[in-house]
């Protein structure tokens, strides 16, 4: 320990446990499912919700998850956050002062994620992000 590896050769690892593994100095070992954040009403996305999916329950009034701006909350570029209502009630994706852009299109507004749909939105600079899904509009 404390040397770098260059080089490995028939190397077997079996019940390993890895925890926070740093692959360099950007990208950052994920998760291996979308874990779940569930939430009831109006939210404000947190770093800790990337690769995350974030979940508006069944029997839930509508509600707005908003984005904060990169200068409030830096995400990664690479960031995925995945968005999931279960509630018959729409749920709002919104962003601050950043910019949101639905794919295959120049459009840039707040995005509405009607029953049962599933959307994605990826960062892909600093401050402009792309969603994408079904039963978004």
């Amino acid at each position: 320990l404390g040397s770098t590896v260059t080089q490995l050769s028939n190397l077997t690892i079996s019940n390993a446990t890895v925890a926070n593994a740093v692959v360099d100095s950007v990208n950052v070992a994920g998760f291996m499912g979308i874990p779940q954040n569930s939430q009831n009403g109006n939210y404000n996305v947190v770093l800790a919700d990337s690769g995350k999916h974030l979940y508006h329950p069944a029997g839930q009034a509508a509600a707005t998850y908003t984005i904060p701006a990169n200068s409030n909350v830096a995400f990664t570029t690479g960031t995925a956050i995945t968005f999931v209502n279960g509630s018959a009630n729409n749920v709002s994706i919104a962003i601050t002062t950043d910019t949101m852009t639905l794919a295959n299109s120049a459009n840039t507004a707040t995005r509405v994620l009607t029953a049962n749909g599933v959307a994605t939105c990826v960062k892909v600079t600093s401050t402009s992000w792309i969603i994408s899904g079904s039963g978004l509009s």
